[in-house]
């Protein structure tokens, strides 16, 4: 298990401010995947390319690594499928994998940068 800091009183604005910015984020993303995956469910000719990404956490406490599965697995058209036993790697099964390193990078510029500021 990882150490667990201190709760820090003064940090409690900006970590309800990000969650608050959080919120209409992901509802989006959400509505966005959701709407492609649906496209392309019906769509006579299938052409997405899934795959497992290994993908590196930045993320420290557990709270916030749990926080990051649930929502890459709520997600449509992703799921996150095993995490190493050190909770350093994360394996994502994605529908979406034209470019893996680019997955990656947009995973980290999104969702794992705003769990940060809400959790750690």
């Amino acid at each position: 298990m990882t150490q667990s800091k201190t709760f820090n009183i003064k940090r409690l604005p900006g970590r309800v401010w990000a969650f608050l910015k959080f919120v209409p984020f992901y509802a989006i993303e959400m509505i966005l995947s959701s709407t492609i995956l649906a496209y392309d469910i019906l769509r006579p000719k299938k052409t997405f390319k899934h795959g497992i990404v290994a993908y590196k956490l930045d993320l420290k406490t557990d709270t916030a690594i749990l926080a990051f599965i649930n929502l890459i697995s709520m997600t449509p058209g992703s799921l996150s499928v095993d995490l190493s036993a050190d909770r350093k790697i994360l394996f994502i099964h994605s529908m979406y994998l034209d470019d893996p390193e680019e997955f990656i990078k947009n995973v980290k510029l999104t969702f794992e940068k705003r769990i940060i500021k809400i959790f750690e």
